[in-house]
């Protein structure tokens, strides 16, 4: 009787094995601590202060986002990681009921092994804000987010084995109760530290509460129907899901009677003749004949290039590569210089992610006067964290011989990077290289017109609106696509023909604030 009611032996032995309900002190001395420093100086005034608190595995990979910034040195870097894990251990064995074997082993095993996923998604929203490259900031959160979801409730099953913890996990449906409210929770104090950075460092005591609200409520048995609640929760986000995906269709834009003049069009960096998107842009869309179109050519002047995926024959410039597309600024600026000289006016000039610093350049320091329209298509304001030359110390020296390291990888997305190539060294290099371009204004006969990606706002810390006289409402596209999308040729059409903008709906730009706290400290 005594096996069955859990009253003999073997459930006393079980229940000595069971920690307790959590201890609460060892967050709060975390919080006031990080609290002080945050208030002092002592760490950056940066949004993502607030994970510093967060549930495991959350407040780890706040750790290691400052210190692929801020560690001066590899041995710095691990210096500063031990000395984080050792601290992030003993807090969370110290909440499950003190410094024992069993408690410190389940703590370790758990921080020990999301440490090299934390790692590889810090190191990614490093790169992409170094290199400007939202492809790979989404999977680096996507990947915190999975790991969030699976770890978060495994500290508080009531057992110091992982695999019981997960087990009973898994059985409770991942706790998606706490979890998911929780999660809201922390992305919505994001939100507000990130609108109001005057509540940041108060925001650090209120993550510390949410944290310990959270851990309390884990450490309850979960309610009836647990894995029902887990598979309402991923219907929900499914559903959600293709809701989004489907709204963000635009209806198809037709031609417009013919403009005068021409339109020049300017790819971006690894593009080649006749590759890259732009180069599929329909012009007749935009009122402009193929024999008013004119593409740009990173290799300066010549008499034409492949047409490649073009609509219209390349009549005009040199053939070139991505390799040319990644030589020194000035070059650039001169060749565009020289490429606009006898075009029809009025011109415009459509740009394309980098091609809108050359543009911007040769046109605000007055090298380009034939240019009349200027059409910034996926533009930057700013990089908010540049990276070290090979083998220099300095804040972020791990962070930046991991980009060396991992660069290559970024093929298998389409997008070839050379970090120390002359472009790449003047304007991503220097934390807000590319800021400095944008600084210059452009002369007031120049009418201009900025399409932004959704997707690339979390990479704009400092906002993405452009000193130019319309910045139109974000664009539900990748970056990559931005140039031949029907809502690109609704914009830019109504812009020509000086026409108010499309409407612009508050919820755009939401996904900036709140993906925002979940990027690297910027460090310019």
């Amino acid at each position: 009787m005594g096996i069955r009611d859990g009253t003999g032996t073997a459930g006393a032995v079980r229940a000595a094995s069971v920690p307790g309900p959590p201890r609460l002190w060892p967050l709060a001395a975390v919080t006031v601590v990080t609290t002080l420093l945050a208030a002092t100086g002592g760490l950056p005034p940066w949004p993502g202060l607030v994970h510093l608190v967060a549930a495991p595995p959350i407040d780890l990979y706040a750790d290691l986002r400052l210190l692929l910034t801020r560690a001066p040195s590899a041995p710095w870097f691990l210096a500063g990681l031990v000395g984080s894990l050792m601290i992030r251990v003993c807090v969370l064995a110290l909440m499950l009921g003190g410094l024992d074997r069993r408690r410190l082993r389940l703590a370790a095993t758990i921080y020990l092994t999301v440490l090299p996923l934390l790692l590889l998604a810090a190191e990614l929203t490093y790169i992409a804000a170094a290199v400007l490259y939202s492809r790979l900031f989404w999977p680096g959160v996507g990947l915190v987010a999975l790991t969030a979801i699976v770890v978060i409730p495994l500290p508080w099953q009531g057992t110091t084995r992982l695999r019981q913890a997960w087990r009973r996990a898994w059985r409770g449906g991942l706790r998606v109760e706490v979890t998911l409210p929780y999660a809201a929770a922390v992305i919505g104090l994001g939100v507000l530290a990130e609108q109001f950075p005057a509540l940041r460092v108060a925001a650090v005591a209120v993550s510390g509460a949410l944290t310990a609200v959270a851990v309390r409520l884990l450490a309850r048995p979960a309610p009836a129907y647990p894995r029902l609640r887990l598979v309402g929760a991923a219907a929900i986000f499914l559903v959600a899901t293709v809701v989004f995906i489907a709204t963000r269709s635009v209806p198809a834009a037709e031609p417009v009677p013919p403009r005068a003049g021409s339109i020049l069009l300017m790819s971006g960096i690894n593009s080649a003749s006749g590759r890259g998107t732009i180069f599929g842009t329909r012009t007749d869309v935009l009122g402009y004949t193929c024999q008013q179109t004119f593409y740009f050519s990173y290799a300066g002047p010549g008499d034409g290039q492949p047409q490649g995926r073009a609509r219209c024959p390349i009549r005009t410039g040199t053939p070139y590569d991505r390799t040319d597309t990644q030589r020194p600024f000035a070059e650039q600026v001169e060749i565009f210089v020289d490429q606009v000289r006898d075009l029809p006016r009025p011109l415009v000039v459509a740009g394309h992610s980098q091609a809108v610093w050359v543009a911007w350049e040769a046109v605000a320091s007055g090298g380009a006067d034939q240019v009349d329209v200027l059409v910034l298509v996926g533009p930057f304001p700013d990089n908010p964290a540049g990276y070290l030359p090979p083998g220099q110390d300095g804040p972020g020296r791990v962070g930046s011989d991991l980009l060396r390291l991992l660069v290559p990888a970024s093929d298998w997305v389409d997008f070839h990077f050379e970090p120390d190539s002359p472009a790449a060294r003047e304007l991503l290099a220097p934390a807000n290289g590319g800021a400095a371009v944008l600084t210059e204004p452009l002369p007031s006969r120049v009418r201009s017109l900025a399409l932004t990606s959704t997707t690339d706002l979390p990479l704009m810390p400092h906002g993405w609106r452009l000193p130019v006289n319309r910045n139109a409402c974000p664009i539900r596209e990748a970056h990559p696509y931005l140039p031949d999308t029907p809502a690109f040729y609704h914009e830019v059409n109504r812009f020509l023909d000086e026409e108010p903008a499309l409407p612009c709906p508050p919820w755009r730009t939401w996904g900036r604030p709140m993906a925002l706290p979940f990027g690297v400290p910027p460090t310019g």
